[in-house]
């Protein structure tokens, strides 16, 4: 085990980071040494993400803000109790301990000082030591980290590594993996981040200007290298003119927003070179997707809005992009949908990241329970998703803060209470031979005594499809029953003067 893994192992086995005031000065200091280097970390994130002064100062205040908050989630007294209930007679049949030594791999593009801070600290308010990833780059923020947390943090505690650690050295940590991987299948000691897809779904029957408002938002904000931005709309083809017309008039200051951001690179003789950007890399890679034509609609220094049209019955989801690429396609139903994304995510064994629904709360829930993406959010995009990593895959989903304590500890039951005399009596004897075969015989036809059925209320068997088949015996049914009925009268009151008449 390499000499920095080795010390902050030794330090996990002695729970001094469990102890709840050692965890407040840890969090306190991180804090104060962040808080009086704003300027320099805003300078920083500009430089490396390229993005707007106000995206970056919302950057730093969501990040102090997390630490603020695990900060108070640390209750002393409860902390004490919960460590001595079991000496106390009591059983702890929520308890939760540390995973002891924390590795973390993070990822650089997208909000870095958010994904690095918020994630060590939650490390570090579970009660961890944490052993960080610095790559050799260019990059101007991972150096200032790299210089300022160790500040804070003592040697035994936090520990920056160049390198990621071999196998056998992880096998004694917790792992948290940002950044682009093939782990499609984590372990219980991996809290991996994908690279999923991320699709939208826009209904006639929903509010077209918030769902244009929410979605361009989440595509072009922080230059559109969120995990959680969509990759491609899909809209009903009866609103599409609609809801084009409503993106594009919010999508004009993000395409046209100044920046610093510059295209090419200078070579040694002072001459520029022009390279691809990754916006018409993008696009260009939307082009020669299978299955789909590609139109541009607009296009900008700092973004684009394409239309694409399938060529194909069956065609491939476009893939994962983190340019501010605004696709959009038209489907004929709900079921068109589900179908096409569905069929794609199987052949191409990924899973949905997410997914947004803008529709009618009815439709909204067949979506959410028949496209099953890792999280689902209807009518809304919070704006607090599109800071930070993707949620780690096969845990709970936590929106802000990202990591949560319960991702850096595990459960660890213990009980010491003695069930009453009464409790499992007929399980106590039988086990150890005092069991009578009268007591037996009767427990045993109590158990196998048939369930009684629970009827199903007559609302639930009303769904959907019986909700769709009512509605079309409606629209049939009630103009022949008014033509059956007018023809009644009327031939009833001819009838009647034809008999009166004579």
């Amino acid at each position: 085990m390499s000499s920095d893994l080795a010390r902050l192992q030794a330090t996990a086995s002695t729970a001094q980071c469990q102890n709840s005031f050692f965890r407040l000065e840890n969090l306190k200091a991180v804090h104060d040494i962040l808080r009086t280097n704003v300027t320099t970390l805003k300078e920083a994130i500009i430089k490396d993400t390229k993005v707007s002064d106000a995206e970056a100062v919302v950057e730093i205040a969501q990040t102090l803000s997390i630490i603020k908050q695990h900060y108070r989630s640390i209750k002393v007294t409860e902390g004490i109790e919960e460590e001595y209930k079991v000496a106390n007679g009591k059983d702890a049949p929520s308890r939760r301990v540390p995973w002891g030594v924390v590795f973390i791999e993070p990822q650089w593009r997208h909000t870095p000082f958010l994904s690095v801070v918020s994630t060590v600290s939650a490390a570090l308010v579970a009660g961890n030591c944490v052993a960080l990833k610095f790559e050799n780059t260019t990059r101007a923020l991972p150096s200032i980290l790299r210089d300022l947390l160790p500040q804070a943090l003592i040697p035994d505690v936090f520990a920056p590594i160049s390198s990621t650690p071999s196998s056998e050295d992880l096998e004694f940590c917790l792992q948290v993996i940002q950044a682009s991987n093939n782990i499609s299948s984590p372990n219980v000691r991996q809290l991996v981040s994908h690279d999923g897809v991320v699709v939208a779904f826009v209904d006639r029957t929903a509010n077209l200007a918030l769902a244009a408002e929410s979605l361009v938002t989440a595509r072009f904000a922080f230059g559109g290298t969120s995990p959680y931005a969509p990759d491609l709309v899909l809209v009903n083809e009866y609103v599409e003119k609609e809801f084009l017309d409503l993106v594009l008039s919010r999508a004009i200051r993000y395409l046209t927003r100044s920046s610093s951001k510059t295209n090419g690179t200078v070579n040694g003789s002072g001459r520029k070179l022009e390279q691809k950007s990754p916006i018409e890399a993008t696009i260009t890679s939307l082009q020669s997707s299978p299955g789909w034509h590609t139109d541009i609609v607009t296009q900008g220094e700092h973004g684009a809005v394409v239309s694409l049209v399938s060529t194909t019955t069956h065609p491939t989801l476009p893939p994962k992009t983190s340019s501010p690429v605004f696709a959009v396609s038209t489907v004929t139903s709900i079921d068109h949908a589900i179908d096409l994304t569905l069929s794609s995510a199987d052949r191409e064994s990924d899973s949905i990241l997410a997914a947004y629904h803008f529709a009618s709360a009815a439709h909204a829930k067949y979506l959410i329970q028949f496209l099953p993406a890792e999280v689902s959010f209807a009518n809304h995009i919070p704006n607090a998703l599109l800071l930070g990593p993707a949620a780690p895959s096969f845990h709970t989903f936590s929106l802000s803060p990202r990591y949560t304590s319960s991702h850096f500890t595990r459960p660890v039951a213990a009980f010491v209470a003695v069930p009453s005399a009464s409790e499992d009596r007929l399980l106590i004897d039988s086990l150890t031979g005092q069991s009578a075969g009268s007591v037996s015989l009767s427990s045993l036809k109590e158990a196998t005594t048939e369930i009684q059925e629970k009827k199903r209320p007559e609302w639930i068997a009303h769904g959907f499809f019986e909700q769709g088949i009512s509605i079309g015996l409606g629209l049939v049914g009630v103009p022949i029953l008014t033509c059956l009925g007018a023809g009644i009268f009327w031939g009833v009151r001819a009838g009647w003067r034809h008999w009166s008449s004579r």
